[in-house]
């Protein structure tokens, strides 16, 4: 089920038609704002032989209008590519006014019987105006706190429906990933994508969790099966593959430029080092040399072993994200700060010959949708965060009674450098999207608690609040900017009560 809203959607449909197999179908959800001109596409680019169903989805809610009718409704349009597709009709429980049924339909009282306990068993099949699905309120259980979420009920129509199980479903604006985790429960395969970073921890969280979720033939009990093995995969318009094929030298020097680091080769402790980024040195790994190692903590203690007293509070690692067997943005060792810079497995090949919109990320709840307006990204540095930790006395009264504590991360300075031919220069915290809180924190997997959307944040003075009884062990805090970038931490309560500072 695709969620289309932004006038580059012809573009998008025509690839999504060279997707889609001969038997498969495609479904376009829209609000009242767009279907009638979506239709329009629609029946252009699929052909208007191929449309099957306006299907109106009707629901109900509390509304603040008094100009207009509520709107309380939305169109999912349903398309194939060919005329020979799959379709499995679909029923629904109706037991009320069966005992009309024969006369309806002329028939005697032996045939009337054996007609109703059928449609008994049977269900009535669902038309295309549907009433019996609510909207995501209703049900907190499925609510992961992603804004336009749909119900399980609502997708798990669609899937039944139009593919069969072992079919791929494709997701191309997932958001929450109703999609995906219907499916999985379904029995088939599953592609989902989506362009903003809360979108893709929420989905991730959501399929690992998804043993403790509800059933979809029994609400009242769990789903109980973990996920089938799932990659997550970072695509852009250049194939990462290519560079690795360069010649040393010449990935060295791209690697470099990428960060706009300075191309002086030195020796310092018996390594070579390639250059520096402002006064701190840089590497870049090599990768052709080192074919099977990893940058992991051993390897960064033995860079500190060798360098740790000849170099100066920061040092900076160029790696491939895929050779990087840690998530923090640095390990400090005695007082000195090694940084990773990460090279992402999609970068825009024209990046220093051309601007792009960006893709930007959101800063409130409302505008979670707003990065599918956008086409390309620039390659950005990862944000400067300074914060400050502490740990403090709620400020809710009706707690204080209980010797509770809260800890205040306070954001000082954020700040995003965009490398393009067409810089952006923004204020400090202006390219601040959210933060983001994984509060018992593995390892390995951040697993999303909670965000805060900068809308908020700087209505309460750029501080993040939380229960200090929260965290287990350790947090991971991701500062995300408007343009998708991450700045990651991981921190102790021992750092909120020392009130560490960075």
């Amino acid at each position: 089920m695709l969620a289309l809203n932004s006038w580059n959607s012809s573009e998008r449909l025509i690839f999504l038609r060279e997707l889609l197999s001969d038997d498969g179908g495609i479904f376009l959800h829209l609000d009242y704002r767009k279907g009638q001109y979506c239709k329009v596409m629609m029946d252009e680019i699929f052909q208007e032989s191929n449309f099957r169903n306006e299907i109106v989805w009707c629901y109900t809610g509390p509304s603040q209008s008094d100009r207009y009718f509520p709107r309380k409704h939305e169109y999912i349009y349903f398309y194939t590519k060919t005329s020979s597709y799959v379709f499995n009709p679909q029923y629904v429980s109706h037991k009320s006014g069966l005992h009309n049924t024969g006369q309806v339909f002329g028939a005697t009282d032996e045939s009337n019987s054996k007609y109703v306990k059928e449609l008994e068993k049977r269900g009535k099949k669902i038309e295309d105006w549907w009433t019996d699905i609510w909207a995501t309120e209703r049900y907190r259980s499925e609510f992961s706190n992603y804004p336009t979420q749909k119900r399980e009920a609502l997708l798990e129509r669609i899937v039944r429906s139009a593919s069969n199980p072992g079919d791929l479903v494709l997701d191309c604006f997932a958001g929450s990933g109703t999609t995906p985790a219907v499916a999985e429960k379904l029995g088939r395969r599953w592609i989902g994508v989506d362009c903003g970073k809360l979108a893709i921890y929420t989905m991730q969280k959501r399929l690992l969790r998804i043993a403790e979720s509800k059933s979809l033939d029994d609400p009242k009990k769990k789903y109980g099966k973990a996920c089938t093995p799932f990659a997550l995969y970072n695509a852009g318009l250049y194939d990462y593959k290519a560079l690795k094929e360069l010649p040393w030298e010449r990935y060295r020097q791209f690697a470099l430029t990428l960060f706009q680091c300075c191309d002086e080769p030195r020796t310092i402790g018996g390594l070579t080092l390639d250059g520096h980024l402002g006064e701190a040195s840089v590497m870049v790994f090599n990768y052709q040399k080192h074919e099977n190692a990893m940058v992991d903590r051993t390897f960064v203690e033995q860079l500190h072993a060798a360098l740790g007293k000849k170099i100066r509070s920061r040092f900076f690692l160029i790696a491939p994200a895929g050779s990087v067997a840690f998530l923090e943005d640095y390990i400090e060792l005695d007082g000195v700060k090694y940084y990773i810079l990460r090279i992402p497995y999609s970068i825009i090949e024209e990046i220093h010959n051309r601007g792009f919109s960006k893709l930007k990320q959101p800063v409130s709840e409302s505008d979670v949708n707003d990065t599918v307006d956008a086409v390309g990204f620039d390659f950005v540095r990862t944000p400067t965060v300074d914060c400050t930790y502490s740990l403090e006395k709620v400020k809710d009264p009706d707690l204080l009674n209980q010797g509770s504590k809260e800890c205040v991360i306070g954001i000082k300075r954020f700040e995003s450098r965009v490398i393009s031919k067409k810089p952006v220069n923004l204020a400090n915290l202006e390219s601040l999207s959210m933060v983001m809180l994984d509060y018992d924190f593995d390892g390995e997997v951040f697993d999303l608690d909670d965000v805060f959307y900068a809308e908020d944040l700087e209505k309460n003075g750029y501080e993040v609040r939380f229960p200090s009884e929260r965290i287990n062990g350790q947090c991971m805090i991701i500062y995300l900017d408007i343009f998708g970038n991450e700045k990651r931490e991981i921190k102790k309560l021992s750092d909120f009560a020392k009130g560490k500072g960075k």
